[in-house]
């Protein structure tokens, strides 16, 4: 028998203790696969009000449908310390308790958070009247019940005392296997198990991108309920108005006057909501959008917006089709949301398949948890991050690569990408300063080398002037004092007449907020559904790989490209963060200390120059499989990721 067993590869066994190991999690945590509804009673019909919960005892009465699973409440805790909330459901006739638990309510530092009472109750027919109470086991000030105050009928009591408002929860009901998202996952499992297995003929890291993307990204995109990405409902707008044929707005509207954007008749009554993390609503929210469909009417919708139609062209596409097949909502979206990660399925994998070396960490980069979520949306970080990921690839393929000689036809394709980044976030034009490592003897003659460059450059410099051109006011419009008067000083004027104002405010805001931003690489949903395991585990991960994979530099990188490299990432990283300072007013005053408004999914198309810049050859390592290891570590990763969006928004 232990002979039969040492001749068992080692994958299998590592395949099969991983496999085991995620049925048993699985299994503990198989609720979360299950479908609940709910009673929402924080619909925000009143006015918000917090109630203190010190030296107070809280009665909120209500009545039950069905079989109760939990009750999500909204609270704040202010206090410094954890605190324990004693709660219970009593029968309102008699008295009698039916279920009580002891909750944890974490710090919370001002930000609302939802906190999960298991309180269970089964075998309830029709309705039946309960009340929930709630008090401080652990006794501290600064903690608060989040509640609305309205017209409501006097359900809540405090301290025995009527009140005309009602605590913001939902009562979770349990529901049946939802199928979809329980096949979807175990699809995951078996992909992720598979590229522990895999033939080493099949696992490149270009190959790797497209199985986790589209796996992955499949799921995501049919998991994530719609409008809950950063900016969601803006990234629908656009989308909409490109599938209604304005494919070069906003610097040449085709369909309609500028100021407007073509969108369904009925787009006003489309419930926009964003989902409670934890509250369960992504099940009745889901059922409505499956449930309604737009108007095959259009009309035009006053919107302004600076950002070109062109990262919107394949979520446009889908939309467009999915309204020609008279689709649902969720449809529709679903529809957009898969020809976006398409698009950024092609370009990551073609970024990973030029990249000369470091092959491995483009492709970590490229399917990192934040990136297959972004592109699974209706975001144009889909389309920025694949055209990022792949403009870096090329301009390290032309200058490295020995093989390889150029014309004007591959460097139109780097103008074009850059144009495209251009045309989503002008700042990341920055990045432009790479071409500069390509040297000319990659050129057959030094007119070769001029006729290329200007070629490439010259869609670049038409569209992006006139773009600036068109936008160039607005931009000035948006500053902080920009419509104060003509005494009031712009931030442009403040950095002008204070230059060091510029290095001082980069450099605090990064003592403040650099943890914040390696944090947000790992929350999706409008940075608010936080992947905790990975907080910590995702960036080390990346981190080892960037330290482990640079074995096939050979000494290609010289001090000359490593200088450009790293001046492109810092120029890149200071316009990203002056841009927001100058063009966000609203969030940076005149003379801020700290630019807000900043996150960390702003810096993932660039994340990996600093490694290609300050990494080494010299570093050796001889894993077997190293390959195989990495894609299957960050395909459990994602897993996680899934998991945790199913738990999050249902």
């Amino acid at each position: 028998m232990k002979e039969k067993l040492k001749k068992i590869p080692p994958k299998y066994i590592v395949a099969g203790v991983i496999l085991i190991v995620m049925l048993l999690l699985l299994i503990k945590h198989r609720s979360i696969f299950y479908n609940s509804r709910q009673d929402n009673y924080n619909d925000m019909s009143g006015e918000e009000e917090n109630i203190a919960a010190e030296n107070a005892v809280i009665s909120q009465y209500f009545t039950v449908s069905g079989n109760m699973q939990n009750i999500a409440l909204l609270m704040t805790n202010d206090s410094g310390e954890d605190v324990t909330i004693q709660a219970m459901l009593r029968d309102a006739e008699t008295d009698e308790v039916l279920s009580a638990v002891k909750c944890n309510v974490p710090k919370s530092t001002g930000t609302e958070e939802v906190v999960s009472m298991e309180l269970t109750l089964d075998g309830v027919e029709g309705t039946r009247s309960v009340y929930l109470t709630l008090e401080e086991e652990t006794r501290a000030s600064e903690v608060y019940y989040c509640a609305l105050a309205g017209d409501y009928e006097q359900t809540l009591l405090v301290n025995e005392e009527a009140t005309a408002a009602r605590l913001r929860m939902s009562v979770v009901y349990g529901g049946g296997l939802n199928k979809t998202f329980f096949i979807l996952f175990a699809l995951g499992m078996a992909v992720v198990i598979g590229i522990f297995v895999m033939p080493v003929k099949w696992a490149k890291p270009e190959n790797m991108v497209l199985i986790l993307v589209s796996v992955m990204g499949i799921s995501m995109a049919v998991i994530n309920p719609a409008f809950q990405e950063c900016d969601g409902p803006s990234h629908f707008y656009r989308s909409m108005d490109v599938s209604y044929g304005n494919i070069l707005g906003s610097f040449a509207n085709l369909t309609h006057e500028d100021g407007v954007i073509y969108v369904p008749e009925n787009v006003q009554e489309i419930a926009y909501r964003k989902l409670t993390p934890n509250g369960s609503e992504g099940t009745g929210y889901l059922e409505y959008l499956q449930t309604h469909k737009f108007s095959k009417n259009k009309i035009k919708m006053t919107y302004y917006d600076s950002v070109t139609s062109v990262v919107y062209w394949p979520q446009g596409l889908g939309i467009f089709l999915g309204r020609t097949f008279n689709l649902s909502i969720y449809s529709v979206i679903l529809m957009g949301r898969i020809f976006n990660l398409l698009a950024y399925m092609g370009l990551a994998y073609a970024a990973v398949r030029f990249m000369p070396f470091y092959k491995n960490l483009m492709a970590m980069f490229a399917v990192m948890p934040l990136s297959i979520y972004q592109a699974s949306s209706l975001s144009q970080d889909a389309v920025l991050n694949g055209a990022g990921f792949l403009f870096v690839a090329l301009c390290c393929y032309y200058a490295f690569d020995e093989k390889v000689k150029l014309n004007w036809k591959k460097t139109l394709v780097l103008g074009l990408l850059l144009l495209t980044m251009f045309l989503s976030k002008y700042v990341y034009a920055c990045l432009g300063l790479l071409v500069f490592m390509i040297p000319k003897d990659k050129f057959n003659s030094r007119k070769d080398y001029w006729k290329s460059f200007i070629i490439a450059l010259l869609p670049f410099v038409i569209l992006g002037g006139y773009v600036m051109f068109r936008v160039s006011s607005g931009i000035s419009g948006l500053q902080a004092g920009a419509g104060g008067g003509a005494d009031t000083m712009t931030q442009m004027q403040y950095l002008k007449a204070y230059p060091i104002a510029t290095v001082k405010v980069i450099i605090s805001t990064l003592i403040v907020n650099l943890n914040d931003y390696l944090q947000q690489l790992n929350m999706l949903g409008s940075m608010n559904y936080p992947l905790t395991l990975l907080a910590v585990i995702g960036p080390c991960f990346l981190l080892g790989v960037g330290l482990l994979d640079g074995q096939e530099v050979r000494g290609r990188i010289k001090i000359r490209h490593r200088i450009i490299m790293l001046l492109a990432f810092i120029i890149t990283f200071a316009a990203i963060m002056m841009g927001l300072y100058i063009g966000d007013g609203i969030a940076n005053p005149v003379g801020s200390s700290v630019i807000n408004g900043i996150q960390g999914r702003y810096f993932i198309l660039m994340l990996i120059l600093p490694f290609l810049a300050l990494g080494s050859d010299r570093v050796k390592q001889d894993i077997r499989y190293f390959t195989v290891k990495c894609s299957g570590i960050m395909g459990i990763m994602l897993l996680y990721a899934v998991f945790m969006l199913v738990n999050t928004c249902y």
